[in-house]
């Protein structure tokens, strides 16, 4: 411990565990909060375009800038319509959920097709089995196809997400029924103002050391061996290195979810928010596109996953926007 004699404040958060590369690209919503309005998508997927600046009026209760202009970075997401590819139905078996049945869209343009490789036509048997057993079934998702194509991204293969029908549980079927391949808009999942929470991959930075990973302290300048390690890794008998010890290791590149993200801007048109010359390592936005408050995981034209908020905060009106973009 050198100078200190008892103890010292520890090194570097436990919050994150594994932290390992993640699995996929895509991430998956591990959790969909309950929802008991009318039926409705709740998530969305969309593509980190760069960021802006947006001048608005503060309106958040007991600011110190209340009805103030102020000046906050956005993040600007391309977010073309998605297409209803599917409908999963899923039962519960010993307290967990279990998939009862998988219906496929039968209309699905056929260059798409080719990119699922677990499409199955078989809409209109699978359709009579999902109402027969409607009994069975606990939860209604729907299989979203997102197409980088719209968004300006040089990918043809399409992304797939499951996404929940929130609403009443007869009400949602209905309504993935009635959805079944057609595209769905980020207006009619999300509204202006609204806070959402963002699922995506952070930028990964490789193997790191310790001092990178996890902030230890460089070792004095007398040190006999290696400066920037830990001063010690334990002293089990038999030899065993504890999981609180930080290690060298993977650094990025890790599935993160950021709650309460408010959307401030929707458009029907991304030129709206592009910048002269359009955003660096993206380009010019040519689809519909939101900007969100603040900033989100990943690098441009990385996959973000939109889920309605797992615990908002007290709503309220969005703000009024003086300005988006830096002044020239």
């Amino acid at each position: 411990m050198g100078h200190r004699k008892q103890s010292a404040p520890r090194r570097s958060s436990l919050a994150y565990l594994p932290r390992g590369r993640a699995s996929r690209i895509i991430p998956r919503v591990k959790y969909w909060p309950p929802y008991d309005g009318e039926p409705r998508l709740l998530g969305f997927i969309g593509y980190k375009a760069g960021h802006t600046t947006i001048y608005y009026i503060d309106n958040t209760p007991n600011s110190p800038t209340q009805g103030l202009e102020v000046a906050k970075v956005g993040t600007v997401i391309a977010t073309p319509p998605i297409i209803i590819a599917g409908i999963v139905g899923y039962a519960e078996e010993n307290g967990a959920l279990k998939e009862y049945t998988r219906v496929w869209a039968s209309n699905i343009p056929e260059e798409i097709k080719r990119n699922i490789p677990t499409w199955r036509p078989n809409e209109k048997e699978k359709l009579e089995k999902l109402r027969s057993g409607f009994d069975k079934l606990r939860e209604v998702r729907v299989i979203a196809l997102a197409r980088p194509s719209l968004a300006g991204l040089p990918k043809k293969k399409v992304d797939l997400i499951e996404i929940k029908v929130g609403g009443p549980l007869d009400k949602a079927l209905e309504y993935a029924i009635n959805k079944l391949g057609k595209e769905v808009r980020i207006s009619e999942v999300f509204k202006n103002g609204e806070y959402v929470d963002v699922i995506a991959v952070s930028r990964g930075k490789g193997f790191e050391g310790v001092v990178g990973r996890h902030k230890v302290k460089i070792q004095p300048r007398k040190k006999r061996k290696t400066r920037r390690e830990v001063g010690a890794i334990g002293g089990r008998s038999p030899a065993y290195v504890t999981y609180t010890v930080p290690r060298a290791g993977q650094l990025g590149y890790h599935r993160r979810t950021e709650f309460n993200k408010r959307i401030l801007l929707m458009s029907e048109n991304g030129l709206d928010y592009t910048p002269k010359g359009g955003f660096p390592h993206f380009g010019v936005v040519k689809t519909e596109a939101i900007v969100l408050e603040g900033t989100v995981p990943g690098v441009p034209k990385r996959a973000i996953v939109l889920r309605t908020p797992a615990r908002p905060p007290r709503p309220y009106e969005a703000p009024q926007i003086v300005m988006v973009g830096v002044p020239r």
